[in-house]
Parts: C-alpha cells; structure tokens; sequence
C-alpha cells in the first residue's frame, strides 16, 4: 500500500512559505475530497503574537480550515485525526522551540538539558508522523531554515540546531515533496520522492 504525501516546506521568515503550504493543502483536499486541519504550534507571548495568531485564525476562518493549537506533545493528537483530513503543520520550528523548554516529568530540568527526554520526544513525534502516513493522512510540514548561520558557541542554541537539522534531514527522507521557498518563489529539491 502507498503511503500518503509529506511535503516539506522549509525557507527563511517571511518567504512565503505558509502561503504556498495553504495552496499545497488545498489543492490535495479539492483533489481527493479531505478536510483542511491547521495543525499551529504558536504560543501567544506577547501583544504582537497575540494579534498576529488571531489575524491566521481569521484568515483561515472562512477557508475550510479546522484549526487545532498543539504548541507540543504532538503525538496526543493521534485520535483526533480522521483519515479523511490532510494537515498543515505550521511550523516545526516553533514546535521544537516549545519543546526545548518543557520540563521532564522525572526532573527539575528543561528538554534540551535533558536529552535522553528529548531524544524521546523526537521518537514519539517521529512515530506520530509515520502513524499519519500509514493512515493515509496528507501532511504538508512547513518549517524555518536557520540553519544557513554559522554554528552557535551557546550550548543551548547549538543543542537547538543539531536537533532541528536532524529532524529536517529525517523528514525529508521521509517527503515526497521537499521545497525550499525564497521570495515567495518555491524550489524542489526533491519532487514525486526523487532527489532532483
């Protein structure tokens, strides 16, 4: 049995990567009849992130979309999913940012001083992603490139870009699709499953 398409879109902020992930999803839902879950991990910290969430969930309000906020623990969203949805996951890079400060049930400590919790995190998020593909669920993945700066000398910042590059290197072995977006203009690097 084939499995359903991941495509990864990655690219700097405001490049025009979220908007070309909602043409994406909309266009495998209209093709094969599913319903749009807008998977946001974003954590209102502020003024300004307040208004700019409220101003995505209006936008998307009348667009079909189901919007679900989930700013960690993804796997726990495994029995809300039906196998008729396609989901945008928007974005892996603020997911793993709340991650790294969620602290261990075992430990007084943060995820990234703990990476044996961490590691495990991954695996479980790793699982709930492979649990959406043998379900036949679509899952386009929108994620931030940082990973163009030089290499931190901060051991939290580093921790944070090795976890980050792995987990993109992880998914877009597992993609279909794998994009990189710049000027609102979309490149493929890997199309139908094949490097190109």
């Amino acid at each position: 049995m084939a499995h359903s398409p991941i495509i990864f879109i990655t690219g700097g902020v405001r490049s025009g990567k979220s908007h070309f992930a909602e043409q994406q999803a909309h266009t495998i839902a209209k093709k094969q009849g599913r319903n749009l879950v807008y998977l946001a991990t974003a954590v209102s910290f502020d003024v300004e992130m307040t208004a700019r969430i409220e101003r995505h969930k209006l936008e998307r309000k009348d667009d079909g979309w189901r919007t679900i906020e989930q700013s960690s623990q993804l796997p726990t969203l495994a029995k809300k999913l039906q196998d008729c949805d396609l989901v945008l996951w928007d974005c892996v890079t603020t997911w793993l940012t709340n991650e790294l400060y969620v602290r261990a049930s075992d430990s007084a400590s943060v995820a990234w001083q703990n990476p044996h919790h961490f590691a495990g995190m991954i695996e479980r998020t790793k699982h709930f992603i492979m649990l959406l593909q043998s379900r036949q669920i679509p899952l386009v993945i929108v994620s931030n490139e940082v990973l163009d700066e030089r290499i931190s000398r901060s051991r939290e910042v580093l921790f944070f870009q090795q976890q980050l590059g792995q987990f993109h290197q992880w998914l877009v072995a597992l993609s279909t699709q794998a994009i990189e977006m710049d000027y609102s203009l979309p490149y493929y690097w890997k199309k139908d499953g094949d490097v190109l």
